[in-house]
């Protein structure tokens, strides 16, 4: 699933590509990828409003329109794709959706997803913060401002693993189970711990290697492991950079202990059991 340095990534793409471009139509192909309206809803309501930007709050890719935002969310493998009418970036079996425009020439923009996970719904963007999915997205676990007193005093809610809060968009949003796992082992904290345990210390921490890591990951375009494009041929190198995900019974770099790998909360957690004691 892409994480907040993937999502960055396309954001950042999709910014560059579309602003400015006026919404002729909509055509949705996959209705299951609208989460509160039908697809005739949908493609009167975009019509003839302007992109005019593209960001994101945690893992949610947002396009600011006149009136409204649309609001998407790749799940495990959505691609947005801004190419020639006549070409696909790929099989038109998984396109979802596709949106033309009146001054893009012969470009349109698609949406593909091999896993069909992928949500996709329009708001108000006077309100949208407010009444839909986002309402309860937590801030991005990289924004500089966030204080260990703030985070340690979420954490003191809940006896769950680090690990398993990590991964709660409503606390934190943005860490994946890459990061997490990355984060954790930077920080040399056990990913078992209750996260009401860490004191205060660990928490900083925790922030501090957050940004540290998400900040090089979102330079490096994102993590590719098996099939993270942010545009077609486009792939990330934060992989490159990773010390403990994915390196089950591999030595740990720090100290040469094997790196093992368990399930917390049903995600596959890989850790070193000397540094992170």
């Amino acid at each position: 699933m892409p994480e907040l340095p993937e999502v960055v990534t396309v954001t950042n793409i999709l910014n560059e590509e579309l602003i400015g471009l006026k919404i002729e139509y909509c055509e949705v192909f996959w209705p299951k990828l609208l989460t509160h309206q039908t697809a005739d809803e949908l493609s009167k309501r975009v019509k003839n409003q302007t992109i005019q930007r593209v960001f994101n709050k945690g893992k949610f890719i947002i396009f600011e329109l006149t009136k409204d935002v649309l609001i998407s969310h790749l799940r495990m493998e959505g691609r947005w794709a801004f190419e020639r009418k006549e070409n696909h970036s790929y099989s038109e079996t998984i396109l979802e959706a596709e949106f033309g425009f009146s001054n893009a020439e012969d470009k349109v923009l698609r949406y593909y997803d091999f896993r069909r996970f992928g949500t996709l719904e329009i708001a108000n963007k006077e309100t949208y913060l407010k009444s839909n999915s986002l309402a309860k997205v937590g801030p991005e676990a990289n924004e500089p401002h966030l204080k260990p007193n703030w985070l340690k005093e979420r954490l003191a809610k809940t006896r769950r693993p680090i690990k398993v809060v990590l991964l709660d968009q409503t606390i934190i949003s943005g860490i994946g189970n890459i990061y997490d796992n990355e984060i954790l082992f930077a920080a040399q904290i056990n990913p078992y711990t209750p996260a009401n345990k860490l004191t205060y210390e660990q928490v900083e921490l925790i922030l501090v290697h957050a940004r540290l890591i998400l900040n090089k990951a979102i330079i490096k375009k994102g993590t590719t492991i098996h099939t993270f494009e942010s545009r077609k041929g486009q792939t990330g190198q934060y992989q490159n950079y990773l010390k403990v995900h994915g390196k089950n019974n591999q030595p740990c770099p720090q100290c040469q202990t094997t790196i093992i790998k368990e399930a917390i909360g049903g995600r596959g957690t890989y850790y070193c059991p000397k540094c992170q004691s």
